[in-house]
């Protein structure tokens, strides 16, 4: 399953679909197809025609994954893992679009990996709270370790992800 594949199933999205937005930081218009809102204020997943992840507003600019995934993704981290899964396979199938596809594509781990290197209460927290309701890849248990640890983390955080450490041991 690739980006490829994805590309051909874009194609037969209803053009009626499709956003014209810009990029903040680059001239030019991107086409991109909100898939599912993730916060409250109105920030939006979706795929430009080229089957890359943007985030954004439906009235605004949106942010790219083609290079890197911009810091502010760790906004998927505000909801829960099943609810934000269900959303983009309801998604999918209004528009037509391969769910296993998308469930494989969108990057998680590396959403996660972000999260709590940012040493941001709020996105540490909500991370490990995703982590809290999956298998934890040596990566992240190399992490939950530092942080199980870390002087900068609250009391609450750390314990919560020394009994994820604990929890994978067995």
């Amino acid at each position: 399953m690739t980006a490829s594949d994805l590309i051909v199933e874009l194609s037969a999205v209803p053009e009626r679909c499709w956003i014209v937005s810009s990029y903040p930081d680059q001239s030019g218009a991107v086409e991109w197809l909100p898939l599912v809102q993730i916060s409250v204020t109105g920030i939006w997943l979706g795929l430009d025609r080229r089957a890359v992840w943007t985030l954004g507003r439906i009235e605004g600019a949106v942010e790219s994954s083609a290079e890197n995934i911009p810091s502010s993704w760790v906004t998927i981290l505000d909801g829960d893992e099943k609810s934000f899964r269900v959303a983009l396979n309801a998604a999918a199938e209004r528009l037509g679009l391969s769910s296993k596809k998308l469930q494989k594509l969108i990057p998680v781990e590396e959403i996660l990996t972000m999260a709590i290197r940012s040493r941001s209460s709020h996105w540490v927290e909500r991370a490990v709270h995703w982590m809290s309701e999956r298998h934890i890849s040596g990566e992240h248990l190399q992490l939950l370790q530092e942080l199980s640890t870390a002087k900068w983390a609250n009391q609450r955080t750390r314990h919560m992800a020394r009994r994820l450490v604990k929890a994978s041991e067995k």
